[in-house]
């Protein structure tokens, strides 16, 4: 029995390889689907982000699977080598994400007595700055993001953006300021 099923997915396999058919597609996906979540939930432990990965993963086998290759290995293995690098992704991009929240806290709260604030107040606090920095004009938000977020130096921003290097470091420090200004009570 499990030898059918093997070749089932094959042919769906290669009918998505030959003719991108979609029902051979939503075929292969409803059959592992169950599966690949419940992979992605065990090591995620949030639903919406395994739902989230777990989508990612299918998108990715399905602009992949010309490179799958029978021969070297079953479906059932390709498909979790994908599934298991998109979880690893997934954690490189939280711990980026966390990374860059930090580093904002670090430039904007610089020499703050984080002590006295409970995380969730900082947290609060956070979320404030970034709507305030969403909501600037967009030079200076880009500007501000890449430098932060992105850790570009200031010569790589002015090439991107094909401006003065004083221009980008003055827009900067300006908007820096500007964030202190706005957050000095509650900061």
């Amino acid at each position: 029995m499990e030898q059918e099923k093997e070749k089932q997915i094959l042919k769906w396999v290669k009918k998505i390889k030959q003719t991108s058919d979609n029902k051979a597609a939503d075929k292969l996906i409803s059959h592992y689907l169950d599966e690949i979540f419940g992979y992605v939930f065990n090591r995620i432990g949030n639903r919406e982000d395994a739902k989230d990965v777990t989508q990612e993963i299918f998108i990715g086998v399905l602009q992949s699977i010309e490179k799958y290759d029978e021969s070297k290995s079953g479906f059932r293995t390709w498909l979790y080598i994908i599934a298991g690098r998109r979880v690893v992704d997934y954690y490189r991009s939280k711990e980026k994400k966390e990374a860059r929240v930090t580093q904002m806290a670090e430039v904007v709260i610089k020499g703050r007595d984080k002590s006295s604030q409970s995380k969730a107040e900082m947290t609060l606090d956070l979320i404030e700055i970034n709507d305030f920095i969403d909501n600037l004009e967009k030079e200076r938000r880009e500007i501000f993001k890449m430098k932060i977020f992105d850790q570009l130096s200031f010569s790589e921003i002015a090439s991107f953006k094909e401006m003065p290097e004083s221009t980008v470091k003055t827009s900067f420090y300006a908007t820096q300021k500007l964030i202190r200004e706005q957050f000095k009570e509650g900061l």
